[in-house]
């Protein structure tokens, strides 16, 4: 079983999982993220894509097997 890696929001130090990553036309990295969510009654899963650059790395987790996938270029 797989368990994505945790990554930190840079903007709001919120810890979340890295799902996957997608290399735009224009060369930039987005990222789709995961967190969970308390709810008065219940948990809840949310997720969204985020600019890569708005990400930094956790010490001691392993990318290597986060999916990548790649747009063509914008010309």
């Amino acid at each position: 079983m797989f368990l994505s890696p945790v990554v930190r929001d840079r903007r709001t130090g919120r810890y979340l999982f890295l799902l996957a990553w997608e290399q735009r036309g224009n060369g930039s990295w987005q990222a789709r993220v995961a967190w969970v969510e308390q709810r008065p009654a219940s948990w809840r899963v949310a997720e969204a894509w985020m600019r890569g650059q708005d990400l930094e790395p956790v010490e001691g987790q392993n990318y290597r097997q986060v999916p990548r996938r790649y747009e063509e270029p914008d010309f």
